[in-house]
């Protein structure tokens, strides 16, 4: 549907747009462990979800999230639905440092914890979706294309994140492939 919505001559933005999807599927594929993680044997003796699985799942819906939400604004720039000029945030790196230390901080208690809190995990995808749309925003329209491309290798590494929690071989090999190129 998307692909027949966008001319071939917006390339850019078409890929922006799938970039968007695969990183929404990285979030719902870490939600869907989260939420239910006996169907998918990542729980241990306690009950609990393993905490090298944490640290995927941790992983993989904080650079889906970023992936999502930094597509969408990339999509919306070169679109032109969005002006292209820089969008500048006051005080934006220290927000924005505040923002991944904040998500680095939330992992590694959400990892850490023995009987981890659900505002863990929930906190740590809407701060992503917040980076996201912080890191792309102040990132003028004829750098888009840059930026696509470097969407493309976080959407990649969001998808080998998310191979290791369902431990699937070939999504881990697929997404460091995507993620490295």
């Amino acid at each position: 549907v998307t692909a027949r919505k966008i001319a071939m001559t917006a390339m850019p933005q078409l890929v922006a747009a799938f970039h968007s999807l695969v990183g929404l599927a990285a979030v719902l594929v870490a939600a869907a462990p989260y939420l239910n993680p006996g169907a998918f044997g990542i729980v241990g003796a306690d009950g609990e979800i393993l905490p090298v699985r944490r640290i995927e799942m941790g992983l993989g819906v904080a650079i889906g999230a970023i992936t999502f939400s930094g597509s969408v604004i990339a999509f919306l720039k070169l679109n032109g639905n969005m002006s292209g000029k820089p969008i500048m945030l006051p005080g934006r790196h220290i927000i924005n440092l505040g923002t991944l230390g904040a998500i680095l901080a939330l992992v590694g208690l959400w990892t850490a914890a023995a009987a981890p809190e659900p505002w863990m995990f929930w906190t740590v995808t809407a701060l992503a979706f917040l980076i996201g749309f912080l890191l792309i925003i102040p990132i003028g329209g004829a750098d888009m294309p840059v930026v696509v491309s470097m969407l493309n290798s976080y959407s990649g590494w969001a998808a080998a994140a998310m191979g290791f929690t369902l431990q699937n071989s070939a999504m881990i090999i697929t997404g460091a492939l995507v993620g490295s190129s």
